[in-house]
């Protein structure tokens, strides 16, 4: 029983990195996306972004900031289970993943 109390405040560290991985995910997303869509270089894809993003920058930029700040505070307040385990593993994999899609795009479109 001691070793979990002392373990907690171990694996709430390890969770809030995670989720603050998540954030700086997020943040170069957000203006990695910026660029290549002030260019004309990407568009896009999903509609709610785009409608965002052609209406306010600055609230395309606040929503892609403000969730992953939202979530950080709120995995303060919860106990660390499994299922956001896999949900935050979920998020930093699809969040990696379009991002290097886009620096991929976006090298493959200065080398060319």
């Amino acid at each position: 029983m001691d070793i979990k109390i002392k373990n907690e405040p171990i694996e709430q560290n390890r969770w809030l990195f995670t989720t603050f991985l998540l954030l700086v995910l997020a943040i170069c997303d957000s203006l990695i996306t910026h660029f290549g869509l002030s260019n004309s270089y990407i568009e896009e894809s999903n509609p709610l972004m785009r409608y965002v993003y052609e209406n306010s920058v600055f609230i395309f930029f606040s929503i892609k900031i403000v969730l992953p700040l939202l979530f950080m505070y709120i995995m303060t307040k919860l106990k660390p289970k499994a299922y956001l385990q896999l949900l935050i593993a979920g998020a930093l994999f699809l969040y990696a993943f379009v991002l290097f899609k886009h620096i991929f795009w976006l090298y493959m479109l200065f080398i060319a």
